[in-house]
C-alpha cells in the first residue's frame, strides 16, 4: 500500500481525509471508536475489510453497512481496545487486506506460470 500518514491519539482525527476514506462526522466520540466512509465501494471491500479488522486482537468490534443500494459508499464501524485507536486499526486492516490480495495474486501467477492446467477453448465448464 502507498505511504499513508497514520494519525496518532494526540492528533486531530477530523483532519484525516484521503479522499477515498473519510471519518463520518460526529461518529468519533473517542479515539477508539469511529465510523469510516469508503467512497465508491460495496460489499466486496466492506466484508473483506471487516474480516481483516476482526482478525486484529486489538479490535473489539467491526462491522460495515451500505446506507442505500443506490449509493456507492460503504460505512465501516470500528471499536478498539485502549491500546490503539480506530484510525490505526483501520490503516492496519487496509494494509493487511492489501498483503492478502498481493499474496493471492502472486500465488495465482506462480501456478499459472507452471502451465499445469487444462483449457477448454469452447468455454464449457
Amino acid at each position: 500500500m502507498s505511504a499513508t500518514r497514520v494519525v496518532r491519539m494526540e492528533e486531530d482525527p477530523a483532519e484525516v481525509d484521503t479522499g477515498k476514506v473519510t471519518i463520518v462526522p460526529g461518529t468519533m466520540t473517542e479515539p477508539q471508536c469511529a465510523t469510516f466512509c469508503l467512497q465508491d465501494e460495496d460489499h466486496t471491500l466492506g466484508n473483506a475489510l471487516r474480516w481483516t479488522l476482526m482478525k486484529n486482537p486489538e479490535v473489539d468490534f467491526a462491522s460495515y453497512s451500505i446506507p442505500h443500494p443506490s449509493e456507492t459508499r460503504t460505512n465501516v464501524r470500528v471499536q478498539t481496545s485502549e491500546r490503539t485507536t480506530a484510525v490505526e486499526a483501520m490503516f492496519k486492516g487496509l494494509d493487511d487486506l492489501t498483503d492478502i490480495c498481493s499474496h493471492v495474486i502472486q500465488t495465482f501467477q506462480a501456478e499459472l506460470a507452471k502451465g499445469e492446467f487444462e483449457y477448454d477453448e469452447e468455454g464449457a465448464f
